[in-house]
């Protein structure tokens, strides 16, 4: 097999390299790569120098290689590239500064002691956020062994009293930017990653369906180069997380080679390479292979539609796990408890719903951005300086069909999820009151018969207690036959007389309720009127 090393490109549509780039790309130790592909070649290195970079950028791409493309693992861990990269492109200092800041470190896992303090402090009255010490209130709270994970990992490195970027990008996944430079458009935001689990794994109700967050930027230059910087997920043992992280990039990656554009399915195809080549050799009017080229790339890497349908998916099927939690919970015996996890899993599902609906939006919003004509530098009106930053109309085209199926197909599919989860909890507590009320009635007819049947057998109590009363002139007359003869006829009256004359009884006594009543009011307006006097 091929061994790539580096600064040294190799043939990408070779078999070997193209396996042996897959698999680079899922080590750790792999820190960047550049691949430069045309129509009908590709070629590819991996952890290419400071200086190796350096020199590349001085070289014009080649006809048949027009379109160059440097990804780059962890900015943070490679300062001196983006300041190599920032230099050539003329980077904003904040820019530079952002992307080579560090990330959240890794955090210890927390123990179930933590946990159950996380979940159950309080805030103080005097804990609160104040305009004035806003910032050092962040700071105190986030310090605190109680603070939320992602809160405390951000809010402990960087400079002393200042937000740092991931410290927002946690905070807000919505958290986007689009900067316009000289010689670039850069593209900022959150991608969320769905990290595979096992079926039989236990998770916590706060956990479930929670989502890797990582930031990436990616850049359109205007020598028609794609580069993509992406936040260092820190130390992953597991290699199926860091392939579902890198999924789309790997994707993308995989279509710029020939062996890999073979084996796509029909409905992954990032058609990149595929657009620069034409039946008649020729391209759009107005359009180069470079410019086409550098425009798809750009936007198949923006357009992760795998982990947004994915995301949407596992949210339909975890709402109709919950309907079927509680449509069972109709059939539910009397003895048995309820199922108490119900009402905080659609809870937290309507959050991660929400908070994905947010970071959709801001997708939209890139979308709406990137195509906007206002943009005159995405679209290719020249600068005085004289750079220009073209995107080829296909991929604005793309641009714009992304944010109608953002609108059309995620957007309303999340309303219609919040919509239902609400309508699940209200029928939750429905199901749930509705089987208290049943219980209450049941409970209210068994009263009734005990009271009726203690109504019953008073007058036999009383039958009983009078022949058994010790008078000496009655001893002689009283027999057994007397006895059970009067007990036949008192216990069939009370049973006619209780069951037959139950609703007169119960018309008398609310008739009685009802002059009481009245009566009460008529001698308190008496007593007022007497008073006033």
């Amino acid at each position: 097999m091929t061994q790539a090393t580096p600064d040294k490109f190799l043939d990408f549509d070779n078999v070997d390299v193209y396996k042996d780039a897959l698999e680079r790309n899922l080590r750790d130790a792999t820190r960047n790569f550049v691949i430069e592909f045309g129509a009908d070649e590709a070629r590819i290195a991996f952890n290419y120098s400071t200086e190796g970079v350096s020199d590349l950028l001085k070289t014009k791409p080649s006809s048949k290689l027009p379109v160059r493309w440097i990804n780059i693992w962890g900015p943070h861990r490679q300062p001196e590239l983006v300041d190599v990269l920032g230099t050539h492109y003329k980077f904003s200092l904040r820019l530079q500064a952002i992307i080579r800041s560090p990330p959240p470190k890794d955090q210890a896992p927390s123990t179930d002691k933590d946990k159950h303090a996380s979940r159950f402090s309080w805030r103080k009255p005097w804990q609160k956020n104040d305009p004035e010490i806003a910032l050092t209130s962040l700071e105190s709270s986030a310090s605190s062994s109680t603070a939320p994970p992602l809160i405390r990992s951000n809010t402990t490195r960087g400079i002393s009293n200042d937000v740092g970027h991931y410290t927002l990008a946690d905070q807000m996944q919505n958290y986007h930017a689009l900067d316009i430079g000289r010689h670039y458009v850069c593209i900022g935001a959150n991608w969320m990653h769905e990290l595979p689990t096992k079926i039989d794994e236990l998770v916590d109700i706060v956990e479930e369906g929670k989502q890797k967050r990582l930031y990436s930027w990616l850049f359109l230059c205007d020598d028609h180069t794609v580069i993509s910087f992406h936040e260092y997920p820190g130390q992953v043992k597991d290699p199926a997380h860091l392939k579902a992280m890198r999924s789309n990039t790997l994707s993308v990656l995989r279509q710029l080679s020939n062996v890999g554009l073979d084996n796509t399915t029909p409905l992954s195809v990032q058609s990149v390479r595929y657009a620069l080549k034409s039946d008649d050799g020729v391209l759009p009017s107005q359009t180069t292979p470079d410019i086409e080229g550098s425009s798809l790339l750009l936007y198949y890497l923006f357009d992760d539609w795998r982990a947004v349908y994915s995301t949407v998916g596992k949210f339909h099927d975890r709402l109709n796990t919950l309907q079927n939690a509680i449509f069972d919970d109709m059939s539910r015996k009397s003895q048995k408890t309820p199922n108490v996890k119900i009402i905080p899993k659609l809870h937290v599902l309507g959050r991660q719903v929400r908070q994905m609906q947010h970071v959709y939006k801001g997708y939209k919003n890139l979308c709406n951005r990137v195509i906007d004509p206002k943009a005159t530098t995405i679209q290719g009106s020249e600068k005085p300086n004289g750079s220009i930053v073209y995107i080829s109309q296909s991929a604005s085209q793309r641009f714009e069909r992304l944010g109608d199926r953002i609108d059309i197909l995620i957007l309303s599919e999340m309303e219609e999820y919040t919509a239902e989860k609400e309508s699940l909890i209200s029928t939750y507590f429905n199901i749930n009151a509705q089987k208290d009320s049943e219980a209450t009635a049941r409970l209210t007819r068994a009263a009734t018969l005990l009271a009726k049947l203690s109504v019953l057998f008073l007058p036999v109590s009383f039958l009983t207690s009078y022949f058994s009363t010790q008078i000496t002139d009655l001893q002689p007359t009283f027999t057994a036959k007397n006895y059970w003869h009067a007990f036949a006829v008192i216990m069939s009256g009370s049973f006619f007389a209780l069951f037959f004359f139950s609703r007169l009884l119960m018309y008398v006594t609310e008739t009685l309720d009802t002059w009481t009543k009245h009566l009460g009011e008529y001698f308190t307006g008496m007593f007022k009127k007497k008073k006033e006097d």
